[in-house]
């Protein structure tokens, strides 16, 4: 790996000590000389690929079963999967060592940073020809188009999109919902309305879970606010973002949103990836608060603690007026090879295995276990391939997935465009770190839509580097 890769990782592993990863995987160090070998049952030369993937919410044994499916299917290679809560640091240490997985599942906006680093340093390969013609045919329209599959822009997938999940307000269904305590709203007008209603009955309207949360929202509402064309400029650092009239109405919504009036009160001291952030997910499911950004994988996180009469329910982000379509934000999970990976065509063969009938089944009848309590719950994941929801169980998951299909809905992905490195940035700190601020009042919306313009004059200089 170029030296510039391994000095960067070398600091990311640093600060990667001060903070903790919410999705993780696992390239370990130790096994660097089982890249081949001889199977002492069959006596063949056996060729080892190193898969590195994420230990969270969706559960180890998806991956186990993958890994199966994958060497039955391919005589004499052996996975050699390693999983782990802490990613970045175990795959920054393994990259060190000289030892570079051949395939990893790591997401995009994690507090780490460790992806985008590593697209930063042009240290995650080309896949484009992984998805020739007839694989594209098969996966959802639009979804290898954003920057979360391009992340430069320039029409190359780098990023493979393997999972999806439509996003938007998790609600307390047991209260919200027809012939339930309170309407659904439609509007910011009706949703704020409800607000000052809940607020009668002790419900505080809103919570989140961490500031993270917020990007799927602020993606949907830039959206919603200004239409596609405006909401793929921002993610390429149009200058004219923040200081538009559809930039800063995003801003003043939010900011009323997590302001003390609507938001939960302790939601800021929870709002941590040591564990608070699911006590204010319990908080909706308690009835503390009604409404949270999230998407269908908190069913499972906090199966534990679910009464069993629970309902979840699934909203997009509220429209400013009801003649608008609705906007809602489909968040990906990505998987991408090494530049430096040893076995690239077999790394890219697995890649392209995961939007196989096989996985697609196998991710639809996922199931996981409370570590804690030991209860099992179902915990479906979806391939974006056409045809893939559909076969999901009647329920809220397959609902949400459905209202993110309806006709009037305008299906939105991609992320804020890679650029080269930017020396002090934390570009989730910039963006969503000052939500907390809002709400305790330490800085206000102007402030922060001053940070934002000259966050995006930086990134807007990086891009074109």
């Amino acid at each position: 790996m170029k030296k510039k890769v391994v000095r960067k990782l070398m600091a990311l592993a640093l600060v990667s000590a001060m903070a903790t990863s919410m999705l993780a995987g696992c390239g370990s160090g130790d096994d660097s000389g089982k890249d081949s070998g001889k199977d002492a049952d069959k006596g063949s030369e056996e060729t080892v690929l190193k898969v590195a993937a994420f230990e969270g919410g969706n559960g180890t044994q998806i991956w186990e079963d993958i890994a199966k499916a994958f060497e039955e299917s391919h005589d004499g290679v052996k996975v050699e999967l390693e999983m782990s809560p802490e990613l970045d640091k175990d795959l920054t240490k393994a990259i060190q060592n000289g030892d570079v997985p051949d395939v990893v599942y790591y997401n995009l906006g994690q507090p780490s940073g460790f992806t985008e680093t590593m697209l930063k340093e042009e240290a995650i390969a080309d896949i484009s020809d992984v998805f020739d013609d007839e694989l594209k045919d098969k996966m959802l329209d639009g979804i290898l188009d954003g920057t979360d599959a391009q992340p430069y822009g320039d029409g190359k997938i780098y990023l493979a999109p393997i999972f999806y999940t439509p996003t938007g307000f998790w609600y307390n269904a047991t209260l919200v919902g027809e012939g339930k305590q309170y309407e659904i709203p439609t509007t910011w007008d009706e949703f704020f309305a409800l607000g000052e209603q809940a607020k009668k009955d002790g419900h505080a309207l809103f919570t989140f879970p961490t500031t993270g949360y917020f990007d799927a929202t602020i993606y949907a509402m830039l959206a919603q606010a200004g239409g596609l064309d405006f909401y793929n400029d921002a993610l390429k650092y149009d200058a004219n973002t923040w200081t538009s009239d559809e930039g800063k109405k995003v801003l003043d919504t939010v900011a009323k949103l997590v302001g003390k009036d609507y938001t939960q009160e302790d939601t800021v001291s929870n709002a941590n990836a040591d564990g608070g952030f699911k006590i204010n997910q319990q908080n909706v499911i308690d009835g503390k608060a009604l409404f949270m950004p999230n998407g269908n994988w908190v069913i499972g996180e906090m199966a534990a603690s679910t009464p069993a009469d629970y309902e979840w329910g699934m909203m997009g982000v509220p429209k400013w007026s009801e003649d608008e379509s609705q906007s809602v934000y489909t968040f990906t999970e990505q998987m991408w090879v090494p530049a430096d990976a040893p076995n690239m065509d077999l790394a890219k063969e697995f890649v392209k295995f995961m939007y196989s009938d096989e996985v697609v089944d196998i991710c639809l009848n996922n199931k996981t276990t409370d570590k804690e309590s030991g209860k099992e719950s179902d915990t479906p994941v979806v391939v974006p391939v056409k045809g893939a929801a559909d076969k999901l169980p009647d329920g809220v998951t397959k609902d949400c997935y459905a209202a993110a299909t309806a006709d009037d809905v305008v299906a939105v992905t991609g992320k804020w465009a890679t650029t080269a490195p930017i020396e002090g940035l934390d570009m989730a700190k910039a963006v969503y770190g000052p939500v907390e601020s809002i709400n305790t009042g330490d800085m206000t919306v102007d402030e922060w839509q001053k940070q934002l313009v000259e966050t995006w004059e930086k990134c807007a200089d990086a891009l074109e580097k």
